[in-house]
């Protein structure tokens, strides 16, 4: 659900509203499921939305659920903005619970990977601790100096920052950004 998706309507509460994108989710993983696909519950950052900002807050509703089509991901803008534990803890927290399913890259500053002042080095190293061999997405909102400049721009990047991990990575991660 989009941050306006979820956001409670006129004359509704938050409970309300988490009810109602919990409803969503649920349907939505049950699908998934039925295709051998995960649906990701993305936590948002608070000026996004007042419903789930937390991984916290979207494993909660996973575990309630139960359901192999249903989980969350990491999106390290909005946990940026949000989680009180730095990024890599949080994956060191999360990751074995089996909630997480998915990564996106960019930074607080809504840009891509390498052009703001995070850093997605210990990110990076964090996921290749925990054994992520899934995909790295990259969503930066602002493509500047254009979207394929943008896309060059953060596939080097991170490509950089993989290949200066100290260990050998997962073959996904050793094969670089998707």
């Amino acid at each position: 659900c989009s941050p306006a998706q979820r956001n409670p309507q006129p004359g509704q509460t938050h409970a309300d509203a988490l009810a109602r994108a919990t409803e969503a989710w649920v349907h939505c993983g049950e699908r998934a499921g039925k295709l051998g696909l995960a649906y990701c519950i993305e936590p948002l950052s608070r000026d996004q939305t007042s419903v789930v900002n937390t991984v916290a807050e979207a494993a909660a509703i996973v575990q309630a659920a139960a359901l192999p089509g249903l989980s969350t991901m990491l999106d390290t803008c909005s946990a940026g903005r949000t989680e009180v534990e730095p990024l890599p803890a949080l994956i060191d927290r999360w990751w074995p619970s089996g909630h997480l399913a998915h990564v996106q890259l960019n930074d607080r500053n809504r840009r891509a990977p390498g052009q703001g002042d995070d850093r997605f080095g210990p990110v990076l190293a964090a996921l290749q601790r925990q054994g992520y061999a899934g995909w790295l997405a990259m969503e930066p909102f602002e493509y500047l100096p254009d979207g394929p400049g943008c896309a060059a721009r953060a596939i080097g990047h991170v490509q950089g920052l993989l290949e200066a991990l100290p260990e050998e990575p997962p073959e996904a991660l050793r094969e670089g950004p998707r």
